[in-house]
């Protein structure tokens, strides 16, 4: 990601915004972008933006090689349409229609554009098949249940995505923003407007209205009337808010080199993207997680562990499913295993509804793990009360639980085992039967394994 992040930053801001000058500032600001902490889970939905947009560039000046055409087929393959792409095809769109003031159409351009949203078609094909051909489809989207803002509160939201960005699409640019507004000040009082920073600004100031007020009460009686609405999260065009700024950043660097004749003009463009450095590495994922869990990925995904208990086993994993206990479901899908549980964006209402009766009388103890399951549910996960929400507890951490589950409802999922992280002191009486503990001292886990009895 950061590999594709500074090498895409650095192509377009050295050829469309420095125009091959100054080209320490377009390495320095590709750096800066680069090391944000990008959201893995989106791919190139974000460090990929900067390369997707120079190839597009490219091909509407008639400038294109290979390459972009290259960069234009695989990309699809490697961002999420829901996160940022299908808003950034949006802009293209309208890109698309400006570029006719010349009254006459770029074939190639329309050409790339086709292409670039065929193959996202393809690579979504079941996405688009579920919500638009199977009337038997029903998304457990459906049941979120959103929590609406009063006016004050969406604006209060809309200001602080427009100052501090958004978790999930983190663009950190509060270090940024007094040089960005001070430039634009500069202009518009100089009369030396810079209408590409203009029109982003305002850009980012839409998009940030736009996503605090996405859950404005006022949009509650529209929402509960197009389910459609209650699917798709059309806030998420705030993932385009990082390219945004740091292009914004870029241009102002631009002008503030060629328009405010200063003696220390280097001097103060080099001190604040270090100042930005600096601030990005305390925001970094090291920082953030490890420092935090002192959990490596190695730890984290336990292969060696993992190898163990299907060796134990001795069966075709595909042959049976497992749930897990204490632990991410991902991580038993890293290793091979067939789970019946996960982290998924779209699913079936009635899978949804089928696993809820596994864990009916545990959320009933627990409202937030209740509220989290019903009125959300993308994970779907074998929550308990005496676990909670914490899934990251290293085996120095557990400690011996009591559940209450339904094993039925696991049978009829057709699950055989549980991986769990705690040792389950009333596993008989659920209807469970221990078979064996699995330890590892590169693991951040120890795996009680169980067995779902018929």
């Amino acid at each position: 990601l950061r590999i594709i992040a500074i090498y895409g930053m650095y192509l377009l801001l050295n050829k469309y915004i420095f125009n091959y000058k100054d080209k320490q500032y377009s390495i320095l600001i590709s750096l800066t972008f680069s090391i944000l902490p990008f959201w893995p889970s989106g791919g190139l939905s974000v460090a990929g933006l900067p390369l997707i947009t120079y190839s597009f560039l490219n091909i509407h000046k008639n400038n294109s090689n290979y390459k972009d055409w290259l960069t234009l087929m695989i990309f699809p393959f490697y961002s999420s349409f829901i996160l940022s792409m299908m808003f950034y095809i949006l802009l293209l769109g309208i890109f698309w229609l400006y570029s006719l003031k010349s009254k006459k159409i770029n074939i190639y351009f329309t050409l790339s554009i086709f292409i670039f949203i065929s193959l996202y078609v393809l690579t979504n094909y079941r996405l688009f098949e579920a919500f638009l051909f199977s009337s038997d489809f029903v998304s457990h989207r459906v049941e979120r249940v959103n929590e609406y803002k009063t006016f004050f509160e969406s604006l209060s939201s809309s200001m602080k995505h427009f100052i501090k960005g958004q978790y999930h699409a983190h663009s950190l640019h509060v270090i940024l923003l007094p040089f960005i507004f001070f430039v634009f000040t500069y202009s518009i009082i100089k009369k030396r407007k810079n209408t590409l920073l203009n029109l982003l600004i305002l850009l980012n100031v839409s998009i940030s209205i736009w996503y605090g007020f996405w859950k404005y009460e006022g949009w509650e009686e529209i929402k509960n009337s197009i389910s459609l609405l209650n699917s798709l999260n059309l806030s998420r065009i705030h993932f385009l808010t990082p390219l945004i700024w740091y292009i914004s950043f870029a241009l102002s660097v631009k002008y503030f080199i060629d328009n405010i004749k200063y003696k220390h003009t280097k001097t103060i463009i080099l001190l604040l993207i270090s100042v930005q450095v600096l601030y990005l590495y305390s925001k970094s994922d090291f920082v953030k997680t490890f420092k935090k869990t002192d959990i490596t990925y190695s730890q984290f995904y336990s292969e060696k562990l993992f190898s163990d208990i299907d060796n134990y086993i001795q069966t075709d994993k595909s042959k049976y499913k497992i749930v897990s206990i204490g632990i991410h479901p991902s991580i038993a899908r890293y290793n091979g295993f067939y789970t019946a549980d996960g982290y998924l964006s779209n699913y079936s209402l009635e899978y949804k509804h089928k696993f809820r009766k596994v864990i009916e009388k545990e959320l009933d103890k627990n409202k937030k793990l209740k509220k989290s399951f019903d009125n959300w549910g993308s994970r779907c996960y074998l929550f308990l009360d005496e676990v909670g929400y914490n899934f990251e507890r290293t085996k120095e951490d557990t400690y011996p639980i009591k559940i209450d589950i339904d094993a039925q409802a696991l049978r009829d999922l057709d699950v055989e085992f549980i991986f769990s992280s705690y040792e389950i002191k009333n596993a008989n009486i659920n209807q469970l039967k221990f078979i064996e503990l699995f330890t590892d001292e590169e693991s951040a886990w120890d795996i009680y394994l169980y067995q779902v009895l018929e």
